[in-house]
């Protein structure tokens, strides 16, 4: 009897899988007329090709040759849109607000492994992050942590100075970047230090740089993990996890046990030198102008019911700790990769840091928030890398109700007709193609595939303006839009222009003759051909200037 009831229940459970699916394949027909990469397989699809570490080139050629919507045949005839089309995007981010969000997968393994932070947080949940966080991230608070992003790139300079003769020395700058970009976090974000940046790395941070090319590993397997969480508890999963036989599953449980400790134990010393009072805070490390000092005292001042748990903060650190420091150091390093290629670009800039500073009687210490943004070749450079080399090329939203995107301007599918909207049954994922809107020809002019600086100080094409891209930051999508934007983009933006500052006004930057491939690990980040370690790799000839 018992038997025959297990049999019962797992053909039930099968067939509450199966069937939905069967249905939105079903309904998903129209969109197989959509153009896009040929399909090796059914049962895979272009996944393996789309989510392995050396995806990169596979994803910039299909995302920027098949125009702004790519048909992504994935798992067992499941298909996936890519979509770059401006109005598209403008009703997927207004008309559909509510409908389309991360899939409940994303959410799911960002709480698993980070907690409740703004990426696992959903519908009113994550409305109420987003209000208590957004202010944190203001400039207004940007202004005040200048001088402490200052220091560190400073001490990234002294770090690297040590290490490079006047005739030019091979350095792995990346290591060097990394350990920049957690540090400045730690002081602006959370008031503390990780130490000096000429000591090999913690525990900590070792945890952090390996997040993202475990997490690739893990990724075709992410769908499953909501499933599970309704089988069985948290605390039995992180158990199995513990004991599971593939290294990768074993290691992303250390990965958030390691990040959620650390957390912890700031978040608890922050908590009672909050309770001591501003004159103690003003003694630590971030003088309590770091962004979570500024959150925990709005917290305490908040209605009863609308404070953000214990919880919710934890999410929050340790969510912010990868978001930021992965991204923000793959983005300078890519910085200093183009400067070492492009010598007239490095020393167009370094002129001009020479003339705000030495040749002005000043140092970059004597700069403000709007002095660095003010620099123009300087902002040119920064602009121009992440429009042509945004760390995520792409970001998923699935809407639990149909959906009609309408296209600026029809596209010609399979059939040789034009399609002027589409139909999105529920359920499809939808990726928000970033690279292929920051490199449409239409938009940004033929050059479009170039980086050119210079494109940042004259007037931009009619083009960018009328295109009407949504976006938070300079027409561009590398931020994305609507309520899942990137939060921390003006403290993103300052990090980079701070470093790059400190470092070009200080070093000539020239190629290795190592071959640098960039790989996909989480994000987009660097690595020697060849290498088989997982953290990010950049060797690049340093000189003093």
């Amino acid at each position: 009897m018992m038997f025959k009831l297990a049999v019962v229940a797992l053909v039930t459970g099968l067939l509450f899988l199966i069937v939905p699916e069967v249905k939105k394949r079903l309904r998903q027909r129209a969109l197989k007329n959509i153009p896009g990469p040929p399909c090796p397989s059914f049962w895979t699809g272009v996944s393996k090709q789309l989510h392995n570490p050396f995806a990169v080139e596979y994803r910039e050629r299909v995302l920027t040759e098949y125009g702004r919507v790519v048909k992504l045949p994935v798992f067992l005839g499941d298909i996936h849109l890519a979509v770059s089309d401006s109005l598209a995007l403008s009703t997927l981010y207004g008309k559909y607000r509510d409908a389309f969000d991360l899939p409940g997968w994303h959410s799911e393994t960002s709480n698993t492994v980070f907690g409740p932070g703004l990426t696992a947080a959903r519908g009113l949940q994550h409305t109420k992050q987003r209000k208590h966080l957004s202010p944190v991230f203001s400039v207004r608070y940007l202004k005040d942590m200048v001088t402490m992003f200052n220091q560190v790139a400073q001490e990234l300079s002294e770090t690297i100075e040590r290490k490079v003769s006047k005739e030019g020395t091979e350095v792995e700058i990346s290591e060097y970047l990394s350990r920049f970009s957690l540090e400045a976090v730690g002081r602006t974000a959370l008031g503390y230090s990780f130490g000096p940046l000429d000591v090999h790395g913690t525990d900590y941070s070792r945890a952090l740089k390996e997040f993202g090319p475990t997490l690739v590993k893990l990724h075709l397997w992410r769908p499953v993990l909501p499933w599970l969480k309704r089988l069985f508890p948290l605390s039995v999963l992180r158990y199995l996890a513990s004991v599971f036989p593939w290294y990768p599953v074993r290691h992303m449980k250390a990965i958030s046990d390691n990040v959620y400790e650390t957390s912890r134990q700031v978040l608890r010393r922050k908590g009672e030198l909050l309770k001591q009072g501003d004159e103690v805070m003003r003694q630590e490390i971030g003088e309590g102008k770091d962004l979570m000092s500024i959150l925990l005292r709005q917290n305490v001042m908040g209605l009863e019911g609308e404070r953000l748990t214990e919880d919710d903060i934890l999410g929050q650190m340790s969510l912010l700790l990868l978001a930021a420091t992965d991204t923000t150091s793959a983005s300078i390093t890519r910085v200093i990769q183009l400067l070492a290629e492009h010598q007239d670009a490095q020393d167009t800039l370094r002129r001009e840091l020479l003339d705000a500073t030495t040749h002005a009687g000043r140092a970059l210490f004597d700069f403000d928030y709007e002095g660095f943004a003010k620099l123009p070749y300087l902002e040119a450079v920064v602009r121009e890398t992440i429009r042509m080399y945004p760390v995520f090329y792409m970001s998923n939203r699935v809407s639990d109700e149909d959906a009609v995107l309408p296209l600026s301007e029809p596209i010609t599918g399979t059939d040789g007709k034009p399609i002027n909207e589409l139909f999105v049954p529920a359920g499809t994922t939808v990726w928000i193609n970033m690279l292929g809107s920051n490199r449409d020809p239409a938009i940004w002019g033929p050059d479009a595939n170039e980086w050119k600086p210079e494109r940042w100080l004259a007037p931009l094409p009619p083009s960018v303006a009328e295109a009407r891209v949504p976006s938070i930051f300079a027409n561009m999508s590398t931020f994305a839009a609507g309520p899942r934007s990137c939060i921390g983009y003006n403290y993103a933006l300052t990090e980079m222009r701070i470093a790059v500052a400190h470092l070009v006004l200080r070093f000539k930057f020239t190629p290795s003759d190592k071959e640098i491939v960039w790989k996909l690990g989480g994000i987009v980040s660097p690595s020697v051909r060849g290498s088989k370690a997982m953290k990010p790799e950049f060797p690049v000839v340093v000189s003093r200037v």
